[in-house]
């Protein structure tokens, strides 16, 4: 099979990167390996020599009148479900072009059974919805790492609003005074690191406990294996790769997002609501999952990118025919 896959999403300079790129990353390098040709595609192009097409990212990469059979790929709807984190016209463009490209998309992926769900209470596709997990990558597991110099609270992922790294900041300075924890975090220079570092400088108790920095992609595994709680307050995921890398190092995760809740199950913490945040890191540093660490990583380890290659293979089959 010949497949045209959308891969302007990939990092340039061949960093692996999170959501959509990485997702983009290990279908190129999965996909090969099961027998599919893959053709790497630019934003709009319309080949007629493949099988099916791919937008990895819908609705932001297939043509208008796609010539061949498409499949695409729904990661969240949260422009709908969560309007407050866009503006306007990012929503409008997204919720009408989404909307005319589902109903050309002869199959659709999605990355958890939420998404799922979501997608077809609201838009009512008229073909398949199927539902593709996708994976946790090798270098997240178990590892032999000193202890930190002072034990510490971590958040992964601030370069969006809706990842509410401020939610997680307030509840810390709430309960800093009851905790011996620092708190880190962890992300890129494009995001809202600046705006948590002038917080913290402003606020007597926080700027010697509060580091905002990026230690490179290499370095966050170690930081899921040192620190005692890691904190996702994203109240939507389309699968969400932190917290099951996370637990993939037999972190203590406390989340939020129902998708989170699909693929962590019995062994991840949750909340509902940012005013509980507060209690609830008090309540995950006080009492040790009911699992160890070996059985939260196992259970994380289960969701792998040759799976969703697989799986997805098997779209592209009924797709084409």
């Amino acid at each position: 099979m010949r497949v045209g896959l959308y891969s302007d999403d990939l990092y340039p300079e061949g960093q692996v990167g999170t959501g959509g790129p990485k997702y983009v990353y290990y279908l190129l390098r999965e996909l090969p390996k099961l027998g599919v040709d893959v053709v790497r595609l630019h934003k709009g192009e319309d080949p007629a020599d493949v099988d099916v097409l791919h937008d990895p990212h819908a609705p932001w990469n297939a043509p208008l009148r796609p010539r061949r059979p498409l499949v695409i790929t729904v990661h969240d709807l949260t422009p709908f479900t969560h309007k407050r984190y866009y503006g306007w016209w990012p929503r409008t463009l997204y919720a009408r072009k989404l909307r005319y490209v589902a109903g050309r998309a002869r199959r659709i992926l999605a990355d958890s059974r939420r998404t799922r769900d979501v997608l077809e209470s609201l838009l009512r596709p008229r073909v398949p919805v199927d539902v593709v997990p996708l994976g946790v990558e090798d270098r997240f597991r178990i590892l032999p790492v000193d202890p930190p110099e002072r034990p510490f609270v971590l958040q992964v992922g601030i370069h969006r609003r809706i990842k509410e790294p401020m939610a997680t900041l307030r509840a810390f300075e709430a309960i800093a005074d009851r905790i011996p924890h620092d708190l880190r975090f962890v992300g890129g220079p494009i995001g809202y690191g600046d705006e948590l570092k002038a917080y913290a400088a402003s606020r007597p108790a926080l700027p010697e406990r509060v580091r905002v920095y990026w230690p490179g992609e290499d370095g966050i595994p170690a930081l899921y294996n040192q620190t005692d709680l890691v904190v996702h307050p994203c109240p939507e995921e389309g699968f969400g790769f932190v917290p099951l890398e996370a637990l993939a190092c037999g972190a203590h995760v406390l989340a939020r997002a129902a998708a989170v809740r699909e693929t962590l199950g019995p062994h991840g913490c949750y909340f509902e609501d940012d005013r509980e945040l507060p209690a609830k890191i008090l309540e995950c540093l006080a009492h040790s999952p009911s699992a160890s660490r070996e059985e939260r990583s196992r259970h994380a380890r289960q969701y792998t990118f040759r799976a969703m290659a697989e799986a997805t293979a098997r779209t592209y089959s009924a797709a084409a025919t």
